[in-house]
């Protein structure tokens, strides 16, 4: 299990870990590999975001190492503003 808080935000309140699209995925196993903080995992013949909330925030190193563009993140500007209003609710920064 990963980090319990980023920057003294509770993680769980953070929506950054990646998604994939089961239409584009051929579930070649790469992702399971390449990352490093175990989010992804094989179940039967499918790769899963097993789990999500061990991704580091801001990551997206595993991207574009999917050959089948199946991995996508939420848009910076999201992640960006998860991250004000949590530092305004948790008084950080």
């Amino acid at each position: 299990m990963g980090e319990e808080t980023y920057s003294g935000l509770p993680r769980r309140e953070i929506d950054w870990y990646p998604k994939i699209d089961y239409e584009l995925c051929n579930s070649c196993g790469v992702c399971v590999k390449f990352c490093h903080d175990n989010v992804y995992e094989k179940q039967g013949d499918k790769v899963i975001v097993a789990h999500p909330y061990d991704c580091l925030v801001g990551c997206e190193s595993c991207r574009p190492r999917c050959p089948t563009g199946a991995i996508s993140f939420p848009q910076r500007a999201e992640l960006k503003r998860i991250l004000r209003t949590l530092r305004k609710k948790y008084g950080c920064g």
